[in-house]
């Protein structure tokens, strides 16, 4: 995680807002280990993917979980996992960060522009690395960073609960 004035960074699993961090919470009556794995299990149930989901629930990383999500024996379709996929990620999240140590490190944010310094990701993550020179620029991302838009949601919700 790198932190600025203005913006928190983050990729990796040692990351708590990452997905792919480890920090074991109840999502819809089930344990998950990371958040990676609920959101890849409601995308395969989206899809009636109910074998995938399962093995899902049994995998062992979060790259697993993540591997799976993308199987192609879930009949994924774009326009409908573009309808859901905030929503998901929403509830999903709302659900890691009601842990207490958790939602107190996010709270810490404040008003900071929260973003997944992914190179690799353009949809959940803005496209470059922390330390590229646009990193402080959201006009000069790369990608829509709705992993970091979707936390800031997740922020403002506990919030207005507090």
């Amino acid at each position: 995680m790198k932190e600025t004035k203005d913006f928190v960074f983050f990729w990796g699993k040692q990351d708590v807002f990452s997905n792919f961090y480890y920090s074991p919470f109840k999502h819809q009556g089930q344990l998950f280990n990371w958040s990676e794995q609920a959101v890849m299990y409601r995308k395969a149930k989206l899809f009636g993917a109910d074998k995938i989901a399962m093995q899902i629930m049994r995998a062992q990383t979060p790259e697993e979980c993540k591997q799976l999500g993308r199987s192609r024996q879930i009949p994924f379709d774009d326009k409908v996992w573009q309808e859901n996929r905030e929503k998901v990620y929403l509830e999903v999240l709302f659900d890691k960060f009601s842990n207490p140590k958790l939602k107190s490190i996010l709270l810490k944010t404040g008003s900071k522009t929260l973003a997944e310094a992914s190179p690799f990701d353009k949809i959940w993550g803005i496209g470059i690395d922390c330390n590229h020179p646009d990193a402080t620029n959201p006009s000069k991302w790369r990608g829509l960073n709705l992993l970091g838009k979707t936390l800031e949601k997740v922020r403002e919700t506990v919030t207005e609960m507090e």
